[in-house]
């Protein structure tokens, strides 16, 4: 008995440590969380092909521009919240599983007035980047690839 128990040890260990081969195959990284999480494009197409040909310049005037197609802003300065929600919504009756990170998204960046700071005031950068912070937040795990 006791042989056989050192032959099945013997086997085993020729096979290797799939613990570590697993984690052997994973490396250590520095890339931005958001890369983990891949959330389907929030944009209709058509605001941004629009609001990409030329792309603006800068972290703002390409988001400003399809917050304006879109008629999220009221003006330069004002979320349309209802707009917006109503988008957010729409957007998760087509992508089953996000419905938490929708209700945090809504929750944390239309119910209330997120700030981004950036060098200068832009609403529809704070927005999106609060949606994007609370969408990675909640991200649901078959979107999950990290």
């Amino acid at each position: 008995m006791f042989k056989w128990l050192i032959i099945v040890a013997l086997v085993a260990a020729s096979y290797g440590d799939p613990i570590s081969e697993s984690r052997d195959n994973k490396s250590a990284t520095l890339k931005p969380l958001s890369v983990c999480c891949d959330i389907p494009e929030l944009g209709d197409p058509k605001h941004l092909a629009k609001c990409s040909n030329p792309k603006l310049p800068g972290p703002c005037n390409d988001i400003q521009c399809v917050f304006e197609e879109s008629g999220f802003l009221t003006d330069v300065n004002t979320l349309n919240k209802e707009a917006y929600k109503n988008h957010l919504k729409q957007w998760e009756e087509n992508h089953a599983g996000w419905s938490v990170a929708v209700d945090k998204a809504i929750k944390d960046c239309v119910d209330s007035d997120p700030r981004q700071h950036l060098n200068y005031p832009c609403k529809a950068y704070d927005v999106f980047t609060c949606t994007g912070i609370a969408m990675l937040k909640k991200c649901p795990a078959a979107a999950w690839k990290c």
